[in-house]
Parts: C-alpha cells; structure tokens; sequence
C-alpha cells in the first residue's frame, strides 16, 4: 500500500492538472479568439481590481514579474480583450481595461468557477463540505506561506 506522502502527491499533482485541463475547455468555449487559463486569470484580476488595473498593480496581484505581465497585456490587446488608456486621476500613468469582449469573456469564466464548485459542492453531505473546507484552508495557508517566503 502506497504511503501518505506519495498518495498525497499523487492526488494533488492530478488534481491541479485536471483543475487545468477542464478550465483550458471551459475557455475554450468562450469565444472563437482562443484564451488561455493565465490570461483568463488576468481578465480577472483587471475586474476584481474595479475594472481598470495597470501594469504593476496586475503584476502584484497575479505575482508575477512586470515583464511577465506586460506581455500578456499586449497579448491580450492584440486579441481584443484588454484596451490602455491614461488614468483620469492622473495622465502619466496608464491604465488597463477590458474592452466589450473581455468583459463578456471574464464574466464567463466566472460562471465556470461558479459552475465547477457548485458542481464540486454536490457531491459532498454537510460535514464532509465543512471537513474539505477546513482542509482545503490549511493547504493554501501552507501553500502561500511556502510562496511568500
């Protein structure tokens, strides 16, 4: 019988890698412009940020590097999802925006997530929802306490 620690790993690794692959479907529905997870991902942290972000700030809540992100927004302005702009509070800085198509995208990829958890959710009684939810918060704890540090 295979030990804990391997047992662990091995769901883990499957579980993120299949977390992946049924999101790279979901989005691959969402529109005839081909999105990626990572970029799906920044769709939404330009809306959960009010719906105009710039560069650093996405860079900061995605954590990842500036160059990082720089070149996942011209992607995504090229394909039509994100727009510049000069922030009206201050018109050095510029900021970034989701055109009509990247609202439409970001909005149905929140309905994904909505869906998968609730889909997730139902296959859970009551004390085994509070059980996951209790566990699933330490593993992210350690997990962001491992990236922060």
């Amino acid at each position: 019988m295979p030990d804990f620690e391997e047992t662990l790993n091995d769901i883990l690794v499957d579980t993120f890698n299949n977390i992946i692959k049924y999101e790279e479907k979901s989005l691959q529905s969402i529109s005839d412009i081909p999105i990626t997870v990572s970029e799906a991902h920044l769709l939404q942290a330009v809306a959960k940020n009010g719906g105009q972000a710039s560069v650093s700030e996405l860079s900061g809540i995605l954590k990842v590097t500036l160059p990082t992100t720089t070149v996942a927004v011209k992607k995504l302005e090229k394909k039509g999802f994100l727009e510049k702009g000069t922030s009206s509070e201050d018109g050095r800085k510029s900021v970034i925006t989701l055109t009509l198509l990247g609202q439409k995208a970001q909005r149905a990829h929140n309905l994904f997530h909505r869906k998968m958890v609730r889909n997730v959710s139902s296959v859970f009684n009551e004390k085994e929802k509070e059980i996951l939810l209790s566990s699933m918060s330490k593993l992210s704890d350690f997990f962001k306490d491992k990236a922060e540090n």
